[in-house]
């Protein structure tokens, strides 16, 4: 699902604007309140740009004239989850590490595959390592809180070398990757590691969640957004946007809900949230991300 017309490279000026005064908000505002509205971002704008799965798999069908079932579709889709949500119970450390990886691939492909070229082999490489520099960056400037979380998932504490370690051989793959395409590539160096300095900027000012909101909905969620739409309606608009609200609204709604229920249900306190909801996110995220990588190779 690359989208000529949506490049990210053209939200890049109104995205650098908004992380700088997402930043501001990090030096002037108490943790609650960045957390407080990073969970506004996240369960809005974050949960939004994957809700409208089944209907990007509808469109796709029919521009291919296949035949679509929506009832098998979505039940095979909720099945999924269901079973990854099983996963975090019976295997949490397992399902956590896929989560991981998983998450890096979509965050790598999201952000360089209208940039670079390669075979499958490779890409899954340069975007999963690109991800996981992204996330170790994080990890790693706020390391005590993640292991914190880690061990409410899967009973098992994280030391701070860990990170950085993974973090290093990440960032030498990328590098080894990027100088292998380098010349075929549409990539400015500079534009990129300025990026990545921004990213680090922020991961050591803000806290750890509205940090990852800051990344997740301006470098992620909302160019995701722009893509979908491009691809579901032909240009981004605001009538367009709308059309996508609403046709994303009850899964976004149905998630929504599901969530609150679950929580207060399995935990219902304020320190089990974190742990919760990055849980919850995993079981949605593993079927979104195979959805956007079909797509993006169809």
């Amino acid at each position: 699902m690359e989208n000529k017309e949506v490049d990210f490279t053209k939200l890049q000026g109104a995205t650098l604007i908004a992380t700088f005064f997402s930043l501001w908000l990090a030096v002037y505002f108490e943790h609650a309140v960045e957390n407080l509205l990073a969970y506004i971002l996240i369960l809005s704008f974050g949960m939004l740009h994957g809700a409208n799965d089944i209907k990007l798999l509808q469109v796709e069908a029919k521009k291919k004239s296949k035949p679509y079932d929506f009832f098998r579709i979505l039940a095979y889709y909720v099945l999924f989850v269901l079973s990854v949500a099983a996963l975090f119970y019976i295997l949490p450390g397992v399902a956590l590490g896929l989560f991981i990886l998983f998450s890096a691939y979509h965050f790598g492909e999201q952000h360089w595959i209208s940039k670079i070229r390669g075979n499958k082999l490779f890409l899954i490489f340069f975007y999963t390592a690109y991800g996981l520099v992204i996330l170790f960056l994080l990890f790693a400037a706020h390391h005590t809180e993640v292991s914190d979380i880690i061990f409410d998932i899967i009973g098992f504490y994280i030391d701070n070398a860990y990170y950085r370690i993974t973090l290093g051989i990440s960032a030498f793959i990328f590098v080894v990757l990027y100088l292998i395409k380098y010349k075929q590539s549409k990539i400015n160096i500079f534009l990129e590691l300025f990026y990545l300095l921004v990213f680090f900027i922020i991961f050591n000012t803000a806290s750890l969640l509205w940090a990852f909101a800051i990344f997740f909905i301006l470098w992620h969620a909302i160019p995701s957004l722009a893509d979908q739409i491009t691809y579901l309606y032909g240009d981004l608009s605001r009538k367009h946007f709308m059309k996508y609200v609403r046709s994303s609204l009850i899964y976004w709604l149905a998630s929504v809900i599901t969530l609150v229920i679950l929580f207060f249900f399995i935990d219902g306190s304020s320190e089990g949230f974190i742990p919760f909801l990055f849980s919850f996110l995993a079981a949605i995220t593993f079927p979104h991300v195979l959805v956007i990588s079909g797509l993006n190779k169809s």
